[in-house]
C-alpha cells in the first residue's frame, strides 16, 4: 500500500454527502449466546467517492454493507441514503428504494444459470416496470460498458469467472444507482483477474461518476480506492495499516 497511514472516515468537508450513518448496530444471537457484531459504526460517504471498508473476517464488513445497501435492518442507528431514511423504511417500500437506488456485485456472481449475460443484466429493469425496449437498451449498455459486447447471448457456464463478474456489475448498474457496493468482489479470482476487475470499478467510477463502497480484506485493492475504513470488532478503528 503506497500510503500507509488508514483515511479517516470522514469525508472531504467540500464534498456532498450521499450516504450517513451513525451509531449502526448489529447483534446475532445462537442459542443463548448474544453476538454483537456491530458496536455503533459511524460513517459519512461523499458523492462521486469511492470507500473500501477494510477487515478480518468476522470484522463486521459485510454486515455493515448488507446494512448500508438495506439488505438487513440494523439493530440501532440511523442511516440516510441521500434524503432518504432507511431506519424508518420496511417491507416493500425499501424494497423499490432498494432495487432502484442501490447496486450489488458480491463475491458469488448470482448469475441465473439459465438466462444469458443480456437477461441477467436485464432483471433489475425488468423488476423496476422499466419499458421493454429501454430495459434491453440499458441492459447493452452497460454490458458494453464492462466490455463484454461479444458475451451478451452467453450463459454463466460459458464464461470465465471474470466475465461472470463483469456481468453482475453491468446488471447492478443497470437502474443507474445512487450507489454501488460490492462485497469481496475479487475473493473469487485470481490476482490478476482480480486487478482487472478493480481496474473496471475505477474507470466506471470517473467515468460514469459512481459512488462506491468496496468491503474487502485485500489492502492492495483498497489501497487504489479515494479512502479506506478499517473495522475491527465490529467498530471504525483508526490505527495506521501496514
Amino acid at each position: 500500500m503506497n500510503d500507509s497511514h488508514l483515511s479517516e472516515s470522514i469525508p472531504p468537508t467540500d464534498a456532498r454527502i450521499l450516504l450517513r450513518g451513525e451509531g449502526l448496530k448489529k447483534c446475532y444471537s445462537i442459542g443463548k449466546k448474544k453476538i454483537d457484531v456491530l458496536r455503533g459504526v459511524d460513517l459519512e460517504v461523499a458523492q462521486g467517492e469511492f470507500l473500501s471498508i477494510i477487515g478480518a473476517s468476522g470484522s463486521g464488513k459485510s454486515t455493515l454493507l448488507h446494512i448500508l445497501g438495506g439488505l438487513d435492518c440494523s439493530d440501532g442507528g440511523k442511516l440516510l441514503v441521500g434524503e432518504e431514511d432507511l431506519t424508518r423504511m420496511g417491507g416493500l417500500t425499501l424494497s423499490r428504494f432498494r432495487n432502484r437506488s442501490i447496486g450489488f456485485v458480491f463475491q458469488a456472481y448470482h448469475l441465473f444459470p439459465e438466462l444469458d449475460a443480456l437477461e441477467n443484466v436485464a432483471l433489475p429493469a425488468r423488476i423496476a416496470r422499466k419499458p421493454a425496449k429501454e430495459v434491453e437498451s440499458r441492459a447493452r449498455h452497460w454490458l458494453e460498458m464492462v466490455g463484454l459486447e461479444h458475451r451478451m447471448d452467453h450463459r454463466p457456464n460459458e464464461m470465465s469467472g471474470g466475465e461472470q463478474q463483469r456481468v453482475a456489475i453491468a446488471r447492478s448498474l443497470v437502474n443507474q444507482p445512487l450507489l454501488l457496493l460490492a462485497d469481496e468482489p475479487t475473493g473469487n479470482l485470481d490476482s490478476e483477474t482480480g486487478m482487472g476487475i478493480m481496474q473496471l470499478l475505477l474507470k466506471l467510477k470517473e467515468e460514469c461518476q459512481l459512488t462506491m463502497i468496496m468491503a474487502t480484506h485485500d489492502r492492495d485493492m483498497a489501497s487504489s480506492t479515494d479512502r479506506r475504513l478499517q473495522l475491527v470488532d465490529g467498530r471504525v478503528d483508526g490505527v495506521n495499516v501496514a
